[in-house]
């Protein structure tokens, strides 16, 4: 069956129907219910009498892993790895019902389109090809199909990881995020993440004495003093640091003589990065959050009732770090942009993972430049650190080689992607779901060329 034919028999009504079963992760532990998905494709394996095993720590919130044995025991196994977990989304906000998987000039609408049920669907489809077709890869290939990615995986990858990890070890794996369409001064280029920065979150508290609101004269407001810090932190700005990666997405991502000679001039990055957002802004902000340490407010709390002086307030930073950067120095960031305020916090930190990056020279690389030459021609592919992460980290960690790749169509810019992930009216084109299952069925064969 052509990658065409998949597309349209298989590929759409499986999308559409992980589209439609809404696993919305809100991060509560009884969200998601995701295994209404995961049975989903169990079901559309065991179609094709293909044996898949469950497992999990929330029977709700399970996970399925499949294999096929290659020809040679020795031979790399290579893992398809994705979440059926989405984002919510609101039905008032979009131009189509989100949770309808509608097909509508070429696209599939819905919420987890493209993050990242549009591929879960094709590693499906194409991991079943490869018992259909009776010719075994020379390795072993992995489906691994988690829950729970959008609130860090603890029922999901994590849990695989740390509990049945013989089941789930590879040495090359393909997940999200990647294949995103950007134009060069070198031509047509297409990205594949090799690395994600570290996630640290932070919680900063701050007290106040209560009192009545009428009378607010010289009180200690903590809603005042965490606006205060909101403030001084925005205000901050956090170095810069020019890594050969990030050089490496510079040189792609600048055009012109104006913007590749501020990017190289001392203290005039900025000035380059504001340029390239007036143009292109997903390049702009893949590049900034790749070459810096971020804070970003992403929850505030404070005051019990609006008459009231609050005496408690708290805000929960997400902080993203760069390949050595720790929890100390983000202790360091935080104290320093708050100046004086400083004595007025405490600071407690509950969530850590270090960045983490894959060797660009391997057989993986080299396979997916093989088949990107044939299926996308005139269009190389550029390496790609990514400030969001991914469930792929946990396999970092433990060795194995991890990219960020899909064979998108040149429709799927990485500004409409950046738009349309976590945002409203998400979708995929069809173009893209047939050239990426193309990619897939060849992949496991082209690695044992190389």
């Amino acid at each position: 069956m052509t990658p065409q034919t998949m597309v349209h028999e298989q590929i759409v009504p499986l999308l559409q129907k992980l589209i439609q079963n809404a696993c919305v992760n809100t991060g509560d532990d009884d969200s998601g219910q995701e295994t209404r998905s995961i049975e989903t494709i169990r079901e559309f394996l065991r179609e094709r009498d293909i044996d898949s095993r469950l497992y999990y720590q929330n029977p709700d919130r399970a996970n399925l892993v499949a294999r096929i044995r290659g020809e040679n025991p020795m031979a790399p196994t290579i893992a398809y790895m994705g979440h059926v977990d989405v984002v919510p989304a609101d039905v008032a906000d979009w131009s189509r019902d989100p949770f309808s998987g509608e097909v509508h000039n070429g696209e599939v609408w819905g919420r987890g389109a493209v993050d990242m049920l549009g591929m879960v669907a094709a590693f499906t489809a194409a991991f079943a090809s490869f018992a259909e077709s009776g010719r075994r890869p020379p390795g072993d290939v992995l489906l691994v199909i988690v829950s729970d990615e959008e609130a860090g995986g603890t029922f999901g990858a994590r849990y695989l990881i740390e509990n049945h990890w013989d089941e789930v070890k590879c040495d090359y794996m393909i997940t999200e995020v990647g294949g995103l369409h950007i134009h060069t001064d070198s031509g047509p280029a297409i990205t594949m993440t090799v690395g994600e920065k570290g996630v640290c979150w932070v919680r900063m508290k701050f007290r106040g004495v209560p009192g009545h609101g009428s009378m607010p004269y010289r009180s200690s407001n903590a809603a005042m003093l965490a606006s205060e810090a909101l403030v001084r932190i925005g205000r901050a700005t956090t170095r810069r640091v020019m890594t050969p990666l990030v050089r490496e997405m510079s040189r792609a991502f600048f055009q012109g003589h104006v913007e590749h000679l501020l990017s190289r001039l001392p203290g005039c990055f900025d000035r380059a990065l504001a340029r390239l957002y007036r143009r292109d802004p997903g390049k702009a902000r893949f590049l900034d959050t790749a070459s810096r340490m971020t804070i970003s407010p992403g929850v505030v709390r404070g005051g019990s009732k609006v008459n009231i002086v609050p005496d408690r307030a708290e805000i929960e930073f997400d902080v993203r770090i760069l390949p050595g950067q720790t929890v100390e120095q983000t202790q360091e960031a935080l104290r320093g942009a708050l100046g004086t305020l400083s004595d007025e916090a405490e600071i407690e930190f509950f969530e850590f993972f270090p960045a983490n990056t894959s060797e660009q020279d391997t057989p993986l690389w080299r396979a997916t430049e093989q088949i990107c030459s044939e299926i996308l021609p005139g269009t190389r592919i550029v390496p790609m650190y990514m400030g969001g992460v991914t469930d792929g980290r946990y396999w970092r960690q433990r060795g194995t080689t991890v990219y960020g790749f899909a064979a998108n169509s040149p429709a799927l810019t990485m500004d409409r992607f950046s738009r349309r992930i976590h945002g409203i009216d998400e979708r995929i084109d069809l173009q893209s779901l047939e050239l990426n299952t193309g990619y897939l069925m060849r992949l496991p064969y082209e690695i044992g060329r190389f």
